[in-house]
């Protein structure tokens, strides 16, 4: 038999862990609805803290939303939205000359003609698909615009010419660690999720891309016109 202050602190420790099980409980709760409700509205609600809640109890918030037989990807797409939105007022303060892209390269067309170079893929503008146009009018705005290997490659380019702002094309998962990776290095980053996923002739949503490229101050509005959107 243990001592009784033994038997005693075991039974604070019993508690201890019961309330914070339940405090973890109750704030995931909390995170989950308000993840619904920015992403059925699109509105945010203490944003940074929402991010932190999100960040922290990311694996409660998906069972939770497992359970509830939600679609838990929910969870992904407003992370994403949410650093988007606390990275905008940043990013749009950057000049266009001093922001890159990273695309990556399954949005090009499976036929693409293009060689890879230690600048990334170099588009050779064949029509195939989206990305010659999208560089093309990118370019002309002032981007630097890179079509991506690898990941490791994003950390290069990032050390070896530390743009400002960043814009990311990728998947769910690509985006959050490039958006993480982006924070680490004090860069403000915004990305833009594919609509389809995979390795090879995924799909972006165009318009959104360029909305994302041509968003810029209130105080100016005077902006190239486009020829047409990608494929």
């Amino acid at each position: 038999m243990f001592p009784e202050y033994v038997n005693q602190l075991f039974y604070l420790v019993g508690e201890v862990v019961v309330l914070l099980a339940a405090l973890i409980l109750i704030l995931s709760l909390i995170v989950s609805m308000l993840v619904l409700y920015s992403f059925k509205t699109g509105n945010f609600f203490a944003a940074r803290y929402m991010l932190l809640g999100i960040v922290l109890l990311e694996n409660v918030i998906t069972a939770l939303f497992w359970i509830f037989r939600a679609d838990d990807s929910i969870v992904d797409d407003v992370g994403v939205r949410l650093r988007n939105y606390i990275n905008s007022k940043k990013f749009l303060r950057v000049p266009f000359s001093m922001r890159f892209i990273f695309m990556p390269q399954c949005v090009r067309s499976t036929e693409c003609p293009a060689k890879l170079t230690p600048e990334g893929i170099m588009c050779v503008n064949c029509g195939r698909c989206g990305v010659g146009e999208a560089k093309r009018y990118a370019e002309g705005l002032g981007y630097r615009f890179f079509i991506v290997p690898g990941s490791s490659f994003i950390k290069r380019i990032i050390k070896k010419y530390q743009p400002r702002a960043i814009v990311g094309v990728g998947c769910h998962m690509e985006i959050k660690e490039g958006l993480d990776l982006c924070h680490r290095y004090g860069i403000p980053a915004r990305g833009v999720q594919l609509l389809t996923a995979g390795c090879v002739a995924t799909t972006l949503d165009w318009e959104q891309f360029y909305e994302t490229l041509t968003e810029i101050e209130p105080h100016c509005r005077s902006l190239p016109e486009k020829d047409g959107a990608g494929n």
